[in-house]
């Protein structure tokens, strides 16, 4: 090889070698997006792990009271507002250039501004303690589903029983990791072999954004101000906040189509 030759290598993520994937039902709200095929490609993520039902097929719950429909609407309202932000539309990402033993980290990321005000809006229905959050929905969902006997009451329960344990484990887990170790999988890699991002934690880098520095300065300043002093660490930490908070975004705005079912605001 002449002295001058470049070598080019392109290496993808093992969840690369099991996209597309068939999708059950449209990608919720894609069509309020710039980006539709940006949806398309975190249901196509959710789709190879979870294999959620279609929320359309939850059929109306009757003995829902006005003021629980008040906040099943509330919750709605948000998700509706929340789709057409621009940070779910954006192809948030990292890359290194290595040019001479010199490294250059770039990051394309959505306006400061435009990821400050989603995760405001974001925190009402992700906050346990926001009276029409995903956790309040459910669990009126929930209850009245148990508590009604009909010939939808078993399908109405293993929906949301689905539903309810994706949440647990998007809350739990980074969804391209849990994607690139359920491709690992299918082509019978070694369960042993490691995978980018399994030891993000998405509730330690949501309260880390949020309490640090894009809705309080205060518990967690210290900490985020120590990676921010460091620029790849900010900006890889960055993608991963970004992340977190697409990837459960992405599952609110589908939860919400369950829940318009289930009041018949179809």
């Amino acid at each position: 090889m002449a002295k001058d030759d470049a070598v080019h290598v392109q290496a993808v993520e093992p969840r690369a070698t099991a996209l597309p994937q068939p999708l059950r039902f449209a990608p919720p709200y894609a069509d309020r997006s710039p980006n539709p095929q940006g949806y398309a490609h975190w249901w196509q993520l959710i789709r190879l792990v979870f294999d959620l039902p279609d929320p359309t097929a939850f059929a109306k719950l009757p003995g829902i009271s006005a003021a629980e429909i008040r906040i099943l609407r509330r919750y709605i309202h948000t998700c509706q507002e929340l789709s057409e932000s621009t940070v779910l539309s954006h192809n948030s990402g990292v890359s290194i250039n290595v040019n001479d033993s010199a490294e250059l980290v770039i990051a394309d990321f959505p306006a400061k501004e435009a990821i400050r005000g989603t995760t405001v809006l974001f925190r009402q229905m992700a906050s346990n303690q926001e009276p029409a959050s995903y956790s309040q929905v459910r669990k009126v969902i929930g209850q009245i589903a148990h508590q009604h006997h009909d010939e939808h009451r078993d399908q109405r329960l293993e929906i949301q029983r689905l539903w309810t344990r994706a949440h647990g484990q998007l809350n739990a887990h980074l969804l391209t990791a849990m994607a690139d170790r359920r491709a690992l999988e299918r082509l019978g890699a070694h369960p042993n072999l490691p995978v980018p991002g399994e030891e993000v934690k998405p509730q330690e880098v949501l309260s880390l954004f949020q309490y640090g520095d894009l809705i309080h300065w205060d518990r967690h300043a210290e900490a985020f101000q120590e990676i921010a002093d460091d620029d790849f660490q900010h900006k890889w930490q960055t993608l991963n906040f970004l992340s977190v908070m697409t990837q459960l975004s992405h599952f609110y705005l589908g939860y919400s189509l369950l829940v318009a079912g289930a009041i018949g605001d179809r």
